[in-house]
């Protein structure tokens, strides 16, 4: 996925199911630009979670910078979702479903 990187690390592995839930989330045919997006999304989400554990462990943590990644990351994951939104189609309306269900009736 990404070059030089040893990918059996934990870091390495994280990242790669960050991606991966991100890609099932928003689902679809993704395009490079989408991916791209998404990559830089779980980095982003990859380096808070460092951030946060540092902070849980006690470490000096720059809160400023936490909170940038994290708003950075969900902006581009709502835009992502929005788009995904657009292209899925909505879930048929009650009227829908008793429209296709007397076709089939009386197709029988």
């Amino acid at each position: 996925m990404l070059q030089n990187v040893d990918g059996r690390s934990s870091s390495a592995r994280r990242f790669r199911d960050l991606v991966r839930a991100y890609e099932a989330e928003v689902g679809g045919d993704l395009t490079e630009v989408g991916r791209g997006l998404i990559r830089q999304a779980a980095a982003l989400t990859f380096k808070a979670e460092k951030l946060q554990s540092d902070l849980v462990n006690g470490n000096p943590v720059d809160g400023d910078q936490l909170i940038r990644l994290t708003g950075t990351a969900k902006r581009i994951l709502s835009a992502l979702g929005e788009k995904a939104a657009k292209r899925r189609q909505p879930p048929p309306t009650l009227r829908d479903r008793l429209q296709q269900r007397a076709a089939e009736r009386a197709e029988a």
